[in-house]
């Protein structure tokens, strides 16, 4: 909204009381910026939370509004970066192939981690940074994450479920309860007061930020021989989810753990073709790897 307020105070009117005019040509001036579809209408979406017009309808359902958003759209059409995604199986099978963790590096630990993580929970890079030690419950075979900060899905009555991983015995290589305890164990020297699960592997061994998790994610998935060029970090949640629904996974637990209180969000935006459950991440493993 600051750009709004900026763009109001630039030609003297209130920002919370404007015609409908105004508010299209502030969506028109964000449109000659180059800004493309998704962006202006999040913008649309903002200035209806402040702008009520005359019948009192939002100005977000006006329909001067709508044909505008629908022009922007006709020329700058939002629309999927990928039709269809990657096989898991080979990110796992490039995983498992990785030393066994007394002779494994710390940095390709770290990659491991995140990795198996963001496979095995379908959560975005925010909620895999949000992890913390200090608000996690660990046993012999289950760790659990309670996330105590507000994530982007955040809504008042709803906020994440606890990140719970359970031990793989069938494969070790794959289990990422050992893999977490492990990863534990090599940054304990390093933690200091820290507490955040994920640490740089270099020295200062600071907390890492959500854009070096992201590119951790996408070095491994190169390394593992996919397109990065086609598929972004962020490709694991499509994967994920749409390889657990692909295998019989129930949506329900697919959508709790993924944190989506709406199916038609996966249906929609991450259910992408690829060539009575407990857990969700230990049920993924189970079919891939049977």
């Amino acid at each position: 909204m600051n750009t709004w307020t900026k763009y109001c105070d630039s030609r003297g009117l209130n920002p919370i009381s404007t015609t409908v005019t105004q508010g299209i040509n502030f969506l028109a001036e964000l449109m000659s910026h180059n800004i493309g579809y998704s962006g202006i209408n999040t913008a649309r979406s903002a200035l209806s939370s402040v702008l009520t017009v005359h019948d009192c309808s939002t100005f977000g359902t006006h329909p001067l509004v709508k044909r505008f958003m629908k022009g922007v759209f006709e020329n700058r059409p939002s629309l999927p970066r990928y039709t269809c995604t990657w096989d898991v199986s080979t990110v796992l099978k490039f995983l498992s192939s990785l030393p066994n963790l007394e002779e494994i590096t710390l940095k390709d630990l770290s990659h491991k981690v995140v990795m198996l993580m963001a496979l095995l929970t379908g959560q975005r890079a925010q909620t895999l940074h949000a992890l913390d030690i200090s608000s996690m419950e660990m046993t012999e075979n289950k760790i659990t994450f309670y996330i105590t900060e507000v994530l982007k899905h955040t809504k008042p009555g709803r906020h994440q479920q606890p990140i719970e991983f359970v031990a793989f015995e069938q494969d070790p290589t794959l289990c990422i309860v050992s893999h977490i305890k492990g990863y534990l164990r090599r940054t304990s020297s390093h933690r200091n007061d820290q507490s955040r699960l994920l640490l740089s592997y270099v020295n200062p061994f600071n907390p890492i930020s959500k854009d070096t998790l992201s590119r951790w994610i996408k070095e491994t998935l190169s390394q593992a021989g996919i397109d990065t060029k086609t598929f972004s970090a962020h490709s694991t949640r499509a994967a994920s989810t749409s390889t657990a629904e692909a295998k019989g996974v129930p949506i329900h637990c697919i959508m709790d753990s993924a944190g989506w209180s709406n199916c038609h969000t996966f249906a929609k935006f991450y259910k992408k073709p690829q060539q009575a459950v407990k857990n969700y991440g230990s049920e993924l493993l189970k079919e891939i790897t049977s």
